[in-house]
């Protein structure tokens, strides 16, 4: 009986010396095993540290431990694959995500944090914010038809807008976002848009993927209807019955959350051939600017997307003689003029509509013709810088004289006579306390603006009232604009 104890006590201390080393080896192996396994590379979109020098320039780096702490946390051996493990403990065990930027719902489903604003209804833009969106798109689809093309816009809904059955049981979705509340405003003021929500949630089968924030190939060929359709445009999707699916394709929302752990899910690929050929340097259908060309196609179209557009790019460049695609910021619409395309298709994500708001297109605003203003003192701002091969002129507006239906427009005036009246696009700018939603922005030729001293008059109108409300005397140099 002693005998047994003895052993018992023996088994005991042998157990806990190894539990002892256990620990201490997981404790000092992401430090030991820096000099073997080192993490010198990162999924993350940012610049891993450097490691610190006790001196530099001759002097005592007293934030030596600190920095060298940040290292530490950067490089530690295994770094990635300590940081997938435990993503996929906390995901796919407990449901919870380790990342701010994705939030792990029921049943597999994975959905960007970024939009859970738009989700809970929370943080939206103002009225006068929208009604901006609103203003600006309007003078954009002007100039678009000016030109002769045809225009329709489109946002793409966030995933958890039309799959929120599997977004976590405890958030609870707001009844009103920005997206609900812009849409009849765009029929309204007759704005060419494409409504997909209503689409998505009608389908039978998912149309988004479960571990990526964008839709699936099928909701993409879906939604190339839809904007077919609305240009006026005939497309057969016969071919769409013969497809393959295959286990390749890495959600975006499944690397962020799980790194170098991410799996590939299904997705849907056609067996339709691409008849079309990039004409410039294309890396990936990512690149900010793409031109396609496709003989068998007919007509051209330009597009401004983001990433929801990668997987409309190939059937689009599939039915048009010429594509041009873009996703560069602002929109430039000095474009139409160099290609003269028959289409113009302007696709954003639905947590990315303050955009309109935010950043109007490149280009000139319409001449305008005014009556007889007065004039009133204010705290308006304007100001004029070049900008290549244009002149850019902006402000904010003394809200105490900007009503609902207030429109905004800056008279170019030159010194040795003459002027021409424009309409200015009304923009939200981010100030230190917020948003500020009463600046207005004007785009100008560099060949519009006469040199030597001009004066800048802001125009306020509202129904028959116009007011003088801002002059700004400026020099234009011969060389400012390219």
């Amino acid at each position: 009986m002693v005998f047994g104890q003895m052993n018992n006590e023996k088994n005991k201390k042998i157990l806990y010396v190894i539990y002892i080393a256990a620990v201490l080896i997981l404790a000092v192996f992401p430090f030991a095993g820096m000099s073997v396994a080192s993490t010198d590379e990162t999924t993350e979109n940012k610049e891993l540290a450097e490691l610190p020098k006790l001196k530099e320039d001759g002097k005592w780096n007293v934030n030596y431990l600190s920095d060298l702490g940040g290292y530490f946390e950067e490089h530690f051996a295994l770094r990635q694959e300590l940081v997938a493990a435990n993503a996929l403990l906390r995901g796919k065990v407990m449901g919870v995500s380790a990342s701010d930027q994705v939030v792990v719902g029921r049943n597999g489903w994975l959905y960007y944090g970024g939009t859970l604003n738009d989700y809970f209804g929370e943080k939206q833009m103002s009225a006068r914010g929208l009604a901006n969106g609103i203003y600006n798109t309007k003078l954009m689809q002007e100039y678009i038809e000016g030109k002769g093309s045809k225009f329709v816009l489109t946002i793409a809904p966030n995933k958890n807008s039309v799959y929120s059955d599997d977004m976590p049981s405890n958030y609870l979705q707001g009844k009103e976002n920005n997206y609900s509340r812009i849409v009849p405003l765009l029929r309204e003021e007759g704005i060419h848009f494409v409504e997909l929500s209503e689409m998505f949630r009608a389908s039978k089968e998912p149309l988004y993927l479960q571990e990526d924030s964008h839709w699936n190939n099928k909701g993409a060929v879906l939604v190339c209807r839809r904007l077919m359709d609305a240009l006026g445009r005939p497309y057969d999707i016969s071919w769409i019955s013969s497809f393959e699916v295959r286990r390749e394709h890495i959600g975006d929302l499944a690397n962020m959350l799980y790194s170098v752990a991410a799996q590939p899910e299904d997705n849907l690929y056609y067996d339709r051939p691409q008849i079309y050929a990039y004409v410039n340097d294309v890396k990936s259908v990512e690149d900010d600017w793409i031109e396609t060309i496709n003989p068998n196609g007919r007509g051209s179209v330009l597009m401004f997307r983001d990433s929801f557009g990668n997987s409309l790019l190939p059937f689009l460049a599939n039915e048009f003689e010429h594509g041009y695609f873009s996703r560069l910021i602002p929109y430039n619409l000095g474009n139409l003029e160099e290609y003269h395309v028959e289409y113009v298709v302007v696709e954003r994500v639905e947590r990315r509509i303050s955009f309109f708001a935010e950043q109007p297109p490149v280009m000139e605003g319409p001449i305008r013709k005014l009556n007889q203003l007065a004039a009133a003192a204010t705290d308006t701002t304007v100001s004029v810088k070049p900008d290549g091969s244009w002149y850019v002129v902006e402000g904010i507006l003394d809200s105490d004289y900007v009503g609902s239906d207030t429109e905004v427009y800056v008279s170019v005036r030159a010194d040795a006579g003459g002027s021409a009246t424009y309409e200015a696009f009304h923009t939200s700018v981010a100030e230190e306390d917020g948003w500020n939603d009463y600046g207005y922005k004007l785009y100008l030729k560099g060949t519009s603006v006469p040199k030597g001293t001009v004066y800048l008059d802001v125009i306020l109108t509202e129904g028959d009232t116009q007011v003088l409300v801002t002059t700004q005397e400026v020099t234009i140099k011969e060389e400012e604009t390219q």
